[in-house]
C-alpha cells in the first residue's frame, strides 16, 4: 500500500506538468520582464524624440529620473527649476518623470509654469516672504547671497 501511495505522489506532479497544470512561474516572470523591456524601450524612444538624437547616456537619464522622483511637491520643484537658471531641459526631465514616477508630473508642471511665468525666477526662491524647507533653504542660500 505504501508503494502505491509513493507512486501516486511521484506520478501526480509529473502528470500535472505534462498536462499543463499550474502556470509555469518562469512564464510569468518572462511576461513581467517583457513588459519592463517594453516600458524601457518606450522611455528610450521618448528621450530620443525629445533630444532629436539616438546618442545619449540612458543609464544617466534613468539615474537623474530616480533623483527627480524624490521631489514630490511643487515647492521643491520650484526651487530646483528656479535655481537651475535654465529650464531648457525641462522636456527631458518631464519625459523621465512620466516614465519613472508619473504621480510627480503635476507638481513638476505647476512649478515649471510658475518659473516660466516669473520675470525673475530667483524671486520665487530668494524673495523676502519665501518660506523654504531646511533642505531647499540650504540649496538656495549660496545662490541668493550672490545674486
Amino acid at each position: 500500500m505504501r508503494a502505491l501511495a509513493l507512486a501516486l505522489a511521484l506520478l501526480v506532479p509529473a502528470l500535472t506538468a505534462c498536462s499543463g497544470g499550474d502556470e509555469d512561474p518562469s512564464g510569468a516572470a518572462s511576461a513581467v520582464a517583457h513588459e519592463e523591456d517594453q516600458a524601457l524601450a518606450e522611455w528610450r524612444s521618448a528621450v530620443e524624440a525629445e533630444l532629436g538624437s539616438d546618442s545619449f547616456d540612458f543609464a544617466s537619464i534613468q539615474q537623474d529620473a530616480a533623483v527627480d522622483c524624490l521631489r514630490t511637491d511643487s515647492s521643491a520643484w520650484t526651487v530646483e527649476l528656479a535655481l537651475s537658471g535654465d529650464v531648457a531641459t525641462s522636456g527631458l526631465t518631464r519625459v523621465g518623470l512620466e516614465h519613472a514616477c508619473g504621480d510627480v508630473v503635476p507638481a513638476f508642471d505647476e512649478a515649471l509654469a510658475a518659473v516660466e511665468a516669473a520675470a525673475d525666477p530667483l524671486e520665487l526662491v530668494c524673495g523676502p516672504d519665501v518660506e523654504l524647507s531646511a533642505e531647499d533653504s540650504l540649496k538656495a542660500e549660496l545662490v541668493c547671497a550672490h545674486r
